[in-house]
């Protein structure tokens, strides 16, 4: 009796892997991570079955994870055809969305989602956030206090709500929450650095340098605490441990301008004039400043320099229509480092140029009757 051949059209036909078994094996690709697989076995399957709710989902789901966000968009439309309660394509089209930063479309989606899913906290998260994004903060602090309260404590939820606290200027409520996240990691760097700008932004200058320390503590090259610190030594007027703090910024970052505006300023008090002025020319590099600027007619006016410092005073005043807080910085400036003689020199020497704009003169002059 002859045997069967490997032929045999029926060895052939068991061969072929089921749209389940292919569903089945790409759902363990994606799990795995391995997103070229996944999609080339979810590809298979379509090809025999265009409409599967499993296969169109996971190749969905593929593809967002590799960023092809049209094709994800494409399989998740088609699924919401099959099935438009599909919970898979809802929240997946609502991700897609995010990502593409379309937030309203994305929060419509989740939106549907929750409806058939009203307590899962993970998509009431993505949609609390996407409204933070917007700005809508009311409905935005609304779902994460509905997270609260299912999952007191919940980590996403907490620092959501501190977010959109310190957006709103709450700063107080701000630091209680995100002392709340601490307790999740009392190392969180981030959270650190910002409990810490917001006690400084509060007055509470102690506890301000209390979480600045901690963060150095975990990263002693950190550019936020490093600045932080440096602010509560230069509000103790220590000045000189102000700069060291603040130079160790330098060597691994070209610094902001507020940084070498305050450099300036620290230098400055301590008599290290021409250290002042470089730094000073060095936040003007990055663009108008008008504390760097007031600073440096001050420098010149000091050392007689009449020229420099109505060069720097032109700079101050070139906004014509809003001379008005230029001049009372520069002024308060001229009285703190008791220069009242310089500053009166300097005004002399303007007039007598004769090329100050009479909007400036008339601010000028109404601002110095305010002194005497």
């Amino acid at each position: 009796m002859n045997q069967p051949t490997n032929g045999n059209p029926s060895n052939h036909h068991q061969k072929q892997p089921s749209v389940i078994d292919i569903s089945k094996k790409g759902r363990q690709k994606l799990r795995s991570r391995h997103f070229a697989e996944a999609s080339e076995l979810f590809s298979l399957g379509l090809e025999r079955e265009p409409e599967n709710p499993y296969l169109l989902s996971g190749m969905g789901d593929a593809c967002r994870e590799t960023g092809h966000y049209s094709e994800a968009e494409r399989c998740y439309c088609n699924l919401l055809d099959v099935d438009n309660n599909n919970l898979f394509a809802l929240r997946g089209l609502g991700d897609v969305c995010k990502k593409l930063n379309r937030h309203r479309e994305a929060i419509q989606f989740w939106d549907r989602y929750l409806a058939l899913r009203p307590q899962d906290k993970f998509v009431m998260t993505r949609v609390a956030d996407s409204c933070k994004i917007l700005q809508q903060f009311e409905r935005a602090e609304q779902v994460y206090q509905q997270i609260l309260k299912l999952s007191p404590g919940d980590r996403f939820a907490l620092t959501g709500v501190a977010d959109l606290q310190h957006r709103m200027g709450k700063d107080e409520s701000a630091i209680e929450t995100y002392e709340k996240v601490l307790r999740f990691d009392e190392n969180e760097l981030h959270i650190l650095t910002i409990i810490g700008k917001l006690c400084w932004r509060i007055s509470d200058f102690e506890r301000a340098e209390k979480y600045f320390r901690r963060a150095l503590q975990i990263e002693p090259d950190n550019p936020y605490a490093l600045y932080g610190l440096g602010n509560c030594y230069r509000w103790h007027r220590q000045y000189d441990k102000a700069i060291e703090i603040w130079e160790k910024i330098l060597p691994h970052s070209e610094g902001t301008q507020a940084l070498h505006t305050r450099l300036g300023d620290a230098y400055y008090n301590l008599g290290r004039f021409a250290e002042a002025e470089q730094s000073y020319r060095h936040s003007l590099k990055f663009g108008e400043d008008l504390f760097s600027t007031a600073g440096l007619v001050c420098l010149c006016s000091d050392r007689n320099d009449w020229e420099n410092a109505a060069h720097f005073f032109r700079l101050l005043t070139a906004d014509e229509t809003d001379v008005s807080n230029p001049l009372e910085i520069l002024i308060k400036r001229f009285i703190r480092a008791g220069q009242k003689e310089s500053m009166l020199e300097l005004f002399r020497y303007l007039l007598s140029a004769g090329d100050c704009h009479q909007t400036v003169l008339d601010e000028l002059a109404c601002q110095l009757k305010r002194l005497t």
